[in-house]
Formats: structure tokens, C-alpha cells, sequence
């Protein structure tokens, strides 16, 4: 009777599994385009093989229709499968993982560069110092590169640096409070802006939006007056001044005003052939330039 039961229902899964290859097969291209797209947001990515073995397609047709997608401006094809645009994909997520994304995307955007900037910067912190980090894309990755550090004391505003800097075996680390402005991974308000003016750091490690000859130090973050408003308590509370910026913030001005240059003691920056002559134009207005190869 067993047999029978199991050879029964395996007859019954066969013929729902060849009624839906039947089904697949006389969909119109523009459902099966849609089915695949479908697909593709539930799984962020795809493969031709499973794919054609799924749809019970042959290899050429999904080939195509990753091509068609693709032109549509939705899909990017990457060797024997395609992903999501990057655009798209972000529509796809909670809240949460979009505030992720978006923090990570920028901690990314010309990695490198500020890789070299974060390791020449660390190297002006010295064992024992006490010192203030800014929330930002370049300043996390200074964090990076003070694990071999003794002895260091570190204030920052930034929550989403806090597992960088618990990698440190030697430290003491205070977390401002605060608004967080998850967005930017950063607390602010006038409750940070107390709690830094508590202390006086001998060194603060600043990022900025925007670095000019006229207008100095900006930001580009107008909807939060508190963003630009913390970055001037860490200038008026610290000792020294190092600011760190890739190439692409040379030259460019942002709506909110932080500092002008004489103010900065080091400027921590990638050397570019674009950026050439305006850090020679720096350096006359009082920063020494760093200039960290890539």
C-alpha cells in the first residue's frame, strides 16, 4: 500500500511539475520578462543556468531576455547570471538595510584613496594621545589603521565607528549622546555639542564635504544645521586640527560654512594630477598638505 501511495503521489508531483513547464513555455516573452525580473528582486541575483533550468528554457532564450532587461535599464548582466540595478536594489530593502547601503556606498566611493588617506593620517597619532574623530567615510578609515596604537583616549559622535574602534585593544572610548542622524551614522544637537565641550583633545581627525581657498571648510548637509553645528564645537574644543579629504572634495564649495583654512593644521589628502595646483594654493593659506599615495 506504501508503494502505491508514494508512486501515486510521485505521478501527481511529475504531472504538476510538467503542467508548469507547459505553462512556462507558452508564456509571452513580456511574462516571462516580468517573472524573471520578479525573481531577480526577490533574489538579488541570478543565474543562467538556474534560471533556464527553472523556467525550463533553453540558455539563449534567458540570455536574451537578460539582454532586454538590461536595456531597459534594469538589470546589470555580470558573468553567466545578472544583478539588480544598483538603484533598484536599494528599493527592495526595509529601512534599515537602505540606511546601511547608504552609509557603506559612501564608505566605498573611492576606497582606495581613502585608504591611503586614513593610514597617513593615523601615523600623526601618537601613543597616549587623546584625540577626536568626526563621523564620516574618510575618518572610519583612520579608525582602521590606529589598532596598533597604546594608550589612546577617543571621543567621537560616531555610532557606526564603534566597531571599528572596539577593535583597539589599548583604548578608552567616549560616545557622545545625542539626536542620532542615522543617515550619517552620527549623533548631534546641542546635547553632543555639550557633551564634546567637555574635553580638550589634543588632536581632532575631521571629514568634510567641501574644501575651498574662499570659503574653507563646508558641508553640504543644509536640512541638518546640526551637522555642521558639531563639526565647529570639535574645532573650537581641539588642540590641533587634521582634516582628511580625498581629491574629489578639493575645490568644491557646500551650502554650510565649518572653518576657514588657516584654522587647519593638516590637510590629509590623495595626490591627484587634477588636484595638483590647489594644494599648492592650500599650503599657502597655512595647512600642511599631506599627500597620500595610492
Amino acid at each position: 500500500m506504501q508503494v502505491c501511495i508514494t508512486n501515486i503521489r510521485l505521478k501527481q508531483e511529475l504531472k504538476t511539475d510538467g503542467e508548469s513547464r507547459a505553462m512556462r513555455k507558452k508564456m509571452f516573452p513580456e511574462e516571462r520578462l516580468k517573472v524573471i525580473f520578479n525573481l531577480l528582486k526577490e533574489r538579488k541575483k541570478i543565474y543562467v543556468n538556474e534560471l533556464a533550468k527553472e523556467l525550463a528554457m533553453s540558455k539563449s532564450t534567458i540570455r536574451m531576455d537578460l539582454a532586454e532587461l538590461e536595456s531597459r535599464g534594469l538589470i546589470n548582466r555580470t558573468h553567466g547570471g545578472a544583478v539588480l540595478k544598483e538603484e533598484l536594489l536599494f528599493d527592495t530593502l526595509n529601512q534599515t538595510d537602505k540606511i546601511n547601503l547608504e552609509i557603506n556606498l559612501r564608505i566605498h566611493k573611492n576606497q582606495a584613496e581613502k585608504d591611503a588617506i586614513g593610514k597617513l593620517a593615523a601615523s600623526l597619532v601618537n601613543d597616549g594621545d587623546t584625540i577626536m574623530i568626526d563621523g564620516g567615510s574618510t575618518t572610519q578609515y583612520v579608525a582602521k589603521y590606529l589598532a596598533a596604537k597604546k594608550g589612546l583616549t577617543i571621543i567621537t559622535n560616531s555610532f557606526y565607528m564603534m566597531p571599528e574602534l572596539m577593535n583597539i585593544d589599548d583604548v578608552a572610548v567616549y560616545l557622545a549622546g545625542g539626536l542620532a542622524y542615522k543617515q550619517n551614522g552620527i549623533l548631534m544637537g546641542d546635547l553632543t555639542n555639550e557633551f564634546v565641550s567637555h574635553f580638550k583633545p589634543q588632536k581632532l581627525i575631521l571629514g568634510i564635504d567641501g574644501i575651498s581657498l574662499n570659503q574653507g571648510l563646508t558641508v553640504a548637509d543644509s536640512l541638518y544645521p546640526s551637522v555642521a553645528s558639531i563639526k565647529r564645537k570639535m574645532i573650537e574644543a581641539c588642540s590641533q586640527i587634521i582634516v582628511v579629504a580625498d581629491h574629489t572634495k578639493l575645490g568644491k564649495v557646500c551650502v554650510m560654512p565649518i572653518a576657514p583654512l588657516k584654522q587647519v593644521n593638516y590637510l590629509v589628502t590623495d595626490a591627484h594630477e587634477k588636484s595638483q595646483e590647489i594644494v599648492e594654493k592650500i599650503k599657502m593659506l597655512g595647512p600642511e598638505v599631506l599627500l597620500a599615495s595610492v
